[in-house]
C-alpha cells in the first residue's frame, strides 16, 4: 500500500489548511481507487507552522499499515525547502516510522502551472488585456527568482497584456510601478500569487495594491492536475475539475 503525500510549507494563515485539504480532495477523487494503480490515500504534510508534520503523517500511516508514500511537494522552484528542509525531514521521519519515502518533482514551473495561473489571471481580470503582476514568495537562492522571472517572461505568449514578476519578501515599490506602467498603456492591472493558498505574505501584497487593481486567487484547486500528474500510476485518471 503507498500514499500519495502534499508535503507544503506551512503558514499561520487561518486559510491555508482547508485550501491545500481541498487541493488534496480534489486530487484523490482524480486519481483512480488503489485497487486500479492509484495511491491508498492522499493527504497534506506541513514542514512548519501546521500538523501534521512529515513525521506525524507517516507515524499515522504506519499505525494503518501502510509502509511507502510518494511525496510531492508542493513547491514552485528548488530552493531550500525542496533541496534541503523536504530531504532532512522526510529521511528523519522514515528513520523514526519505517515508512519508506520517494520524493518526486515538485509542482516546478512547466506548462500545467502556466495554464493555472492563465486561469486565475482570466478569472480575475477587469479586461483580458490587462497587465499582470506575478507575486512570488521569493527566495535567498538567486536562480529560484530567476526561474519565476522566467516563467512571467513565457506567459507572455499566453496572455495579451504585460506579464512581469516580483517577490512578497522584497516588494519595495513593484506594485506602484505596476499599477503605473500599465495605467500609462491604459490597462488595468492584475495581480497574481504564484502561491499554493492564502498566507500572510500574500495578504500583505493584497493590502499594497489598495484596490488599485484586480486581485487573482491563490492557485489551489487549479493544481490538481500538476499533481496528479506527478503520482506514476496515473493510467486512468481523470481530469480536475474546474
Amino acid at each position: 500500500m503507498t500514499a500519495l503525500i502534499l508535503v507544503a510549507h506551512g503558514s499561520r494563515h487561518d486559510g491555508a489548511r482547508p485550501a491545500l485539504e481541498a487541493l488534496a480532495e480534489s486530487v484523490r477523487a482524480t486519481l483512480p481507487a488503489p485497487s486500479a494503480g492509484g495511491p491508498e490515500d492522499v493527504r497534506v504534510a506541513w514542514l512548519e507552522f501546521i500538523d501534521p508534520s512529515l513525521e506525524g503523517l507517516c507515524a499515522e500511516f504506519a499505525a494503518r499499515g501502510i509502509r511507502d508514500a510518494v511525496i510531492v511537494p508542493l513547491l514552485f522552484t528548488e530552493a531550500f525547502h525542496r533541496t534541503v528542509d523536504l530531504p532532512e525531514q522526510a529521511a528523519a521521519a522514515t528513520a523514526a516510522t519505517g515508512v519508506e519515502l520517494e520524493i518526486r518533482d515538485g509542482l516546478g514551473l512547466g506548462d500545467g502551472v502556466r495554464r493555472a495561473v492563465v486561469r486565475s489571471v482570466l478569472a480575475a481580470a477587469a479586461s483580458p488585456g490587462d497587465d499582470v503582476l506575478i507575486v512570488a514568495v521569493g527566495s535567498s537562492a538567486a536562480a529560484a527568482d530567476d526561474a519565476v522571472r522566467d516563467f512571467a517572461a513565457g506567459l507572455d505568449g499566453m496572455l495579451p497584456g504585460r506579464v512581469r514578476a516580483t517577490f512578497a519578501i522584497k516588494l519595495g515599490s513593484d506594485i506602484d510601478d505596476a499599477v503605473a506602467a500599465a495605467a500609462e498603456r491604459g490597462r488595468g492591472l492584475v495581480v497574481a500569487p504564484l502561491f499554493t493558498a492564502p498566507g500572510l505574505l500574500w495578504d500583505l501584497a493584497v493590502r499594497g495594491v489598495a484596490g488599485r487593481a484586480a486581485v487573482a486567487e491563490p492557485l489551489g484547486t487549479l493544481l490538481c492536475d500538476v499533481v496528479a500528474s506527478r503520482w506514476g500510476s496515473c493510467v486512468g485518471a481523470t481530469r480536475c475539475a474546474a
